[in-house]
């Protein structure tokens, strides 16, 4: 079961709870239709961290939650970690070291400018991954944190973990600001929509022809981080609309953690929101 971290902004005092209240470990503490009328005790389950099952949309309802035995989940695969509290939001990228179900999953400890970070065990993370064309999303906590014979996780295995396919062909609606170099030099320009393969950008003036290859550096939010990207890119079309350039470009070699980047922003649009 995937839980959504609520905040404030997310309760009427007084009125009645849309959905069932849920703390960490996914136990009720409200039952949908029950009512918070005390402000101090409203604000005290936010500070400790308060929950409701993440919705589907009708596309993700289709596919059933799965086993995580049932996934090609392999050494080396890179997961990312969400801390699920209410005052952080911190994201980590980790490698899969190898897993023994149904018991754990182990993990390389996660890293912050070349240093380890102290993860406490019990700590309770979102785990997201992309394994082959399904992108994979599970909640789960630390059961063991090690430092011998070098730093790793165990991460409680998860009692079933939901999987969305994402295609290079699924676009999300967007606007940012990019910088281009190409044979022409560096011009600035915005990015209408991006997929997990490639984007389609709008400019002024043209900046390159089909068949070019060029650099794109940009930014992206997925789920709150802001992360850099300066990613390698084919021109596949060019146009003009009116006083616009439309160029489509795709990307290519694409390191693992920017495609993770990339189907996580796509990801979490396609859902209408933050898993």
């Amino acid at each position: 079961m995937l839980l959504k971290l609520l905040d404030s902004d997310d309760f009427v005092l007084g009125a009645p709870l849309p959905w069932d209240l849920l703390d960490a470990e996914g136990k009720v503490l409200f039952r949908q239709s029950q009512r918070i009328d005390s402000g101090p005790l409203l604000q005290k389950l936010i500070d400790k961290g308060v929950y409701r099952r993440a919705e589907a949309t009708a596309e993700l309802q289709d596919q059933a939650p799965v086993s995580l035995s049932q996934l090609s989940l392999a050494p080396g695969d890179m997961l990312q970690l969400q801390v699920l509290s209410p005052n952080h939001s911190e994201r980590y990228q980790v490698r899969v070291i190898g897993f023994h179900a149904p018991i754990s999953l182990l993990v390389t400890a996660p890293t912050l400018n070349g240093r380890l970070v102290f993860i406490k065990e019990g700590q309770r993370f979102l785990a997201r991954g992309f394994i082959g064309k399904d992108a994979v999303a599970y909640n789960t906590r630390v059961l063991k944190s090690s430092l011998a014979p070098f730093a790793y996780l165990h991460l409680a295995w998860p009692d079933e973990v939901q999987t969305m396919r994402i295609r290079s062909s699924s676009r999300v609606s967007v606007d940012l600001v990019c910088m281009v170099t190409g044979e022409q030099g560096q011009s600035a320009a915005r990015i209408a929509d991006l997929s997990p393969g490639g984007a389609r950008v709008v400019s002024t003036v043209p900046f390159a022809a089909s068949g070019d290859e060029l650099k794109l550096a940009f930014r992206i939010n997925p789920g709150g981080v802001e992360v850099y990207l300066n990613v390698a890119a084919l021109v596949r079309a060019v146009s003009q609309d009116g006083d616009q350039v439309i160029t489509g470009v795709e990307f290519i070699r694409l390191s693992e953690a920017d495609r993770l980047y990339l189907t996580n922003m796509v990801y979490q649009n396609l859902l209408k929101e933050k898993l």
